[in-house]
């Protein structure tokens, strides 16, 4: 009776982590990284003059690890771009333009995914 209730409760185990990694594994990986905060005029230890700061902040919301290229415009248009690798489950990133527009752009991608690149600092420089 034992070994049948073990046998159960293992097959059991296993199926709940299959269908948990198996519903994992398809996320969209676009949706992962979710703004939860944005802020003005906080201090900012990278500005000299923080009255325009802008602060953005991401949590990566999906289990895959995930490259994330993030930009934030200053007044001028110019982008201050920043890359952060292997951005796991609930880890955050930040991003800050010390006299922003509130404009910003994401890129995502699942992490060491060498199928996909980001645009290169120049090439967002572009953007308008």
């Amino acid at each position: 009776m034992k070994s049948k209730f073990l046998i159960l409760s293992l097959f059991v185990l296993v199926a709940v982590t299959l269908l948990i990694t198996a519903s994992h594994g398809n996320e969209d990986v676009n949706q992962c990284m979710v703004k939860y905060r944005s802020e003005w005029g906080k201090p900012c230890v990278s500005c000299t003059e923080y009255g325009k700061s802008y602060r953005v902040y991401f949590r990566n919301e999906c289990y895959n690890k995930l490259d994330v290229k993030l930009a934030t415009q200053e007044q001028d248009k110019r982008w201050k771009s920043y890359t952060k690798l292997a951005v796991g489950y609930a880890d955050t990133i930040v991003a800050y333009a010390c006299k922003g527009t509130g404009k910003y752009l994401i890129w995502v991608k699942k992490s060491g995914d060498t199928a996909v690149d980001f645009p290169s600092d120049d090439e967002v420089s572009q953007m308008p």
